[in-house]
């Protein structure tokens, strides 16, 4: 009969944690609330295995918490102690092509918009905007075994680098950022002799591995070859469909574009994007302009001024693109300094405003960051396709998680809290160490005197002043090993 550890280890972590610790307390009653056992993986549990397919979701969970960079460094931790999951037992789960990531990160998605709501964290932020907020991002990687990898134009480094690009689809709830989809892509680009960038052979020696048709993995794997505007505009419909409340939608000038503008005009929310200063042309009264010369109309007309609340030269106008009515705000940081254009389909927005609004946007580059580090957004060493998804969601997972613990406590920052909760668990696996020394130190001392070493525990037990020594022991030996 398969062994369901979750509640267990919690109550296992009782006996070592400090109770003042405000991170670990409520990452305990966050994962408690999540009922993980009660999400639908879309696979049955694996018939050889000793867990429950939660209790293999919860520990990968647990992974960067504890600084247990992979699953083979998972390997005679305490972590293996508590679950007992066996190390091919973590690759079957990962690598499985019918696990319903997506709707698992939207499931316990839910669940922790449903906890904002049970403790009212955000009753005081209902006039704050919601936000979609489409980016993508670099995924590197060091070798080319990994399956589906190519080379990719890094628009940070300016030069060809081996990995995927990432297309991310956030969430700003008025306080806080989620992250609730992605999509992984590469690019083949035009040279027929080497697609993807890679020399026929380097194609050939990358990872291979076939799915069912109808298999999530395959979905993903499709997903692939589909352009990141098309994805972005299918996972906003999705969003939308699962019913998150939006009043705008944020992107940078890759992605405004007419289908999402026509798209956005049929929904209750708003767009607002940086829109390109180039070729593309708008219906600006009577003529048909470029934003270049809208703005120097607006030069001559001396509608540009100087906002100190911005810092910027501005200057605000309305136009049509493609059908759309627009309303086109112009900025820039210094005389000298090129005009960027900032566009919405809100017209009743001001400039103060709408700029406000927009640098919402950044929050989807603090996700990457604090991702990247805490988490490991997208350095995933697995060579399956599948086994790049599991980590990727899990790491979205988790900074969700400790984006809602932000919230309920008053720790400033992800790192913040990553750091006090990561070296609570520091402290209880060097603690758990220290114990099992103590225990085999007195079963040796039990053999050697021919004692009974239960009753030796319990005299020890009873007797105040050597309890008080052990527990001293215990106490300066970790704290001098942190």
């Amino acid at each position: 009969m398969l062994q369901n550890k979750s509640n267990s280890f919690f109550s296992e972590i009782n006996n070592f944690f400090d109770s003042s610790s405000k991170a670990i307390l409520t990452l305990k009653n966050i994962y408690e609330f999540l009922n993980l056992e009660k999400l639908n993986f879309g696979i049955k549990d694996f018939s050889q295995a000793k867990n429950y397919k939660s209790d293999i979701f919860l520990a990968l969970l647990l992974f960067p918490i504890l600084q247990i960079k992979n699953v083979h460094s998972y390997i005679g931790t305490e972590l293996e102690k508590i679950f007992k999951v066996n190390k091919n037992t973590f690759y079957r789960f990962k690598n499985n092509s019918n696990i319903r990531w997506r709707s698992i990160l939207y499931s316990i998605n839910k669940k922790l918009f449903q906890k904002i709501e049970e403790n009212k964290i955000n009753s005081e932020q209902k006039d704050k905007p919601r936000c979609l907020i489409v980016d993508d991002s670099d995924l590197p990687k060091t070798g080319l075994k990994f399956e589906h990898i190519g080379k990719i134009w890094s628009h940070v480094k300016h030069r060809m680098t081996i990995g995927f690009k990432g297309l991310f689809l956030g969430y700003w709830d008025g306080t806080s950022f989620f992250g609730i989809d992605f999509s992984l892509h590469n690019e083949k680009g035009k040279n027929k002799n080497k697609p993807y960038g890679l020399r026929k052979k380097d194609i050939k020696a990358r990872y291979s591995k076939k799915r069912e048709r109808n298999s999530q993995g395959a979905k993903r794997e499709k997903e692939l070859r589909v352009s990141k505007i098309a994805n972005a505009l299918i996972m906003i419909k999705r969003a939308v469909k699962r019913n998150i409340s939006v009043d705008y939608l944020l992107m940078d000038s890759w992605f405004v574009c007419d289908s999402i503008l026509k798209y956005v005009k049929k929904t209750s929310f708003n767009l607002i994007g940086m829109f390109k200063m180039g070729n593309a042309l708008f219906n600006f009264g009577l003529q048909k302009l470029t934003s270049k010369k809208i703005i120097k109309v607006l030069q001559k007309q001396k509608k540009v001024k100087y906002r100190k609340e911005i810092g910027m030269y501005v200057a605000q106008t309305e136009a049509t693109f493609k059908g759309t009515e627009l309303k086109l705000f112009f900025c820039k940081t210094s005389k000298r300094a090129k005009w960027h254009l900032l566009v919405s389909t809100d017209k009743t927005l001001g400039v103060i405003q709408a700029y406000k609004i927009y640098s919402i946007r950044w929050t989807i580059e603090v996700f990457f960051k604090e991702s990247k580090q805490y988490f490991k957004l997208g350095k995933s060493q697995s060579n399956d396709f599948d086994g790049q998804i599991a980590d990727i969601s899990i790491a979205m997972i988790n900074y969700n998680i400790f984006s809602i613990i932000k919230k309920m406590t008053d720790y400033q920052t992800i790192g913040g809290i990553f750091k006090d909760s990561s070296t609570q668990l520091i402290e209880l696996t060097i603690a758990q160490r220290m114990w099992i020394f103590i225990i085999e130190l007195i079963k040796i001392v039990a053999g050697i005197t021919n004692s009974d070493f239960n009753e030796l525990i319990v005299s020890i037990m009873k007797n105040s002043n050597k309890h008080n020594k052990i527990i001293n022991l215990l106490n300066s030996s970790y704290a001098e090993a942190v």
